[in-house]
C-alpha cells in the first residue's frame, strides 16, 4: 500500500521557495499540473489536480508557461448525483499576471470571444465574484473575488518569494457566461498565452568577398562597379563567381586609389568606405535603405 505523506517533500519545498519571477512560478505550476511535481503550495500536499481538470491540463500548462499563473480552474458541466443533487458549472479560470502585454492579450481575446472578465488589482477590487457553480440552483462556488494579503498569506504560507510575486501581480478571472460544457475558455487560453517559437538566428551576411575583397551586400553597389556579395552561402561577389564579368580597376578619379576604412578594398572616390555596406558594418552614420545611392565611382567596363 502506497503511503501519501501529508507534507511537501523537502526538495520540492526548496524549488517553490526559490522562485524569483512569475514565469518561474508558472513553470513550477505547469510541472505540478503535468504530474512532474507532487505538491503545490495552497493545495493539499502530494495531490494533483482534480480529475475533471485532467483533460484541460495541456492548455493550463501552456497558460502557466505563457505568463498566466493559474490558481484555480474548472470545466463547464451539467451533472446530477445519485441522490438527485443537481450541479451546474461554468468553465472558469483564475490566476495572476504581471506582464502587461500578456494581460491585455488575455483580456482582449476573452472579451472578443464573449467571455466574462474580472480584473483585480490596486485600482479594481471585487468583493463577491461570479457564481460559477450552482447546487440545486443556488450559488455554491464563486470565482473572481479579490484575494487580499491575508488570503495570499494563508495560501502561500512559508513561501515568501511566491507570496510577494502574487501580491504585486494582477488577479485575472475569466468565466464562460453559459453553464455546461464549452470549449471557448480553453481556446482563448491557448490562443492568448501560446508564446511564438523564435526563429533561428539568421547567419551574419558575408561582407567581404573571399576572393577579391569586394564589400557590397546585394543592393549596395560597390564603388568599383561590382554588384556585391549576392550569394551568402558562396561568399563571393558576382565578378568572382562568374569570371566572364570583368571589373575595370584602371579607371582612377585621382592618382591614388583610396582604401576602404573597414575592409581595405581599393576604391576611387574621396569617401572613407568603399560601399554603404561597409559604412553600416563599421557603425558609421545612419542606416540607408535599399535603393539609396552614394556618389558613384568607376562603372563596370
Amino acid at each position: 500500500m502506497k503511503i501519501r505523506l501529508p507534507w511537501m517533500s523537502r526538495a520540492e519545498r526548496q524549488l517553490w521557495r526559490a522562485t524569483s519571477t512569475l514565469d518561474h512560478l508558472g513553470e513550477l505550476t505547469a510541472a505540478w499540473l503535468e504530474g512532474k511535481m507532487q505538491s503545490q503550495p495552497a493545495w493539499q500536499p502530494r495531490f494533483g489536480p482534480d480529475d475533471e481538470t485532467l483533460p484541460h491540463v495541456p492548455v493550463l500548462a501552456i497558460a502557466n508557461r505563457g505568463g498566466y499563473v493559474t490558481t484555480a480552474s474548472q470545466p463547464g458541466r451539467l451533472h446530477t448525483d445519485a441522490d438527485g443533487t443537481e450541479w451546474r458549472q461554468r468553465a472558469a479560470v483564475e490566476g495572476f499576471v504581471s506582464d502587461p502585454i500578456v494581460l491585455q492579450r488575455l483580456i482582449n481575446t476573452a472579451e472578443q470571444a464573449g467571455l466574462d472578465v474580472v480584473l483585480n488589482d490596486a485600482d479594481h477590487r471585487t468583493k463577491d465574484g461570479i457564481p460559477v457553480t450552482l447546487r440545486n440552483g443556488k450559488p455554491h462556488t464563486t470565482f473572481g473575488r479579490t484575494l487580499g494579503p491575508g488570503d495570499l498569506k494563508v495560501m502561500w504560507r512559508g513561501f515568501p518569494n511566491a507570496l510577494s510575486l502574487m501580491a504585486d501581480a494582477h488577479q485575472l478571472t475569466i468565466v464562460e457566461p453559459d453553464f455546461g460544457p464549452s470549449a471557448r475558455l480553453w481556446d482563448v487560453l491557448a490562443h492568448a498565452t501560446t508564446r511564438p517559437t523564435p526563429h533561428p538566428p539568421a547567419p551574419a551576411p558575408t561582407v567581404v568577398c573571399t576572393s577579391c575583397g569586394c564589400s557590397a551586400i546585394g543592393w549596395s553597389i560597390c564603388a568599383d562597379g561590382c554588384s556585391g556579395v549576392t550569394d551568402q552561402a558562396d561568399g563571393r561577389c558576382s565578378a568572382c563567381i562568374n569570371p566572364s564579368v570583368l571589373i575595370d580597376w584602371s579607371k582612377e578619379i585621382d592618382d591614388q586609389p583610396n582604401e576602404c576604412a573597414l575592409c581595405g578594398a581599393p576604391h576611387y572616390s574621396d569617401r572613407p568606405y568603399c560601399s554603404t555596406a561597409c559604412k553600416i558594418a563599421d557603425g558609421s552614420g545612419p542606416v540607408e535603405f535599399p535603393g539609396a545611392t552614394e556618389p558613384s565611382g568607376p562603372t563596370r567596363a
